[in-house]
């Protein structure tokens, strides 16, 4: 399996509509590392355009706490017992928090 790097997080998302030629603004979001990540399909609603930018954003929050997750279940007593499933619990609820945009 190769891995290919990615960009850091954490990641952020912004409003940054588009200037139309006459003047109207077509809404569309930045997702934003270290630098610029992705821009929203601007053709989509603008409510489904900010939850694809808030899921895009949170993936490296969901990455490291499915990482998370894969190491600690090969020995799930053990990891049980030292707080590491708390600790996975924790983190992928902050995660799909930050997808939602609030508590779940």
């Amino acid at each position: 399996m190769t891995t290919t790097a990615r960009t850091p997080g954490p990641w952020t998302y912004q409003y940054s509509p588009w200037r139309a030629q006459d003047g109207s603004d077509i809404p569309a979001f930045e997702v934003h590392g270290e630098e610029k990540v992705c821009d929203t399909d601007e053709n989509r609603p603008v409510e489904e355009q900010e939850a694809n930018a808030r899921l895009i954003a949170a993936s490296p929050e969901l990455y490291d706490a499915l990482e998370h997750f894969f190491n600690i279940m090969h020995d799930y007593e053990s990891s049980l017992q030292k707080g590491y499933v708390q600790h996975a619990m924790d983190m992928a609820r902050a995660a799909l928090e930050s997808t939602k945009g609030g508590a779940i």
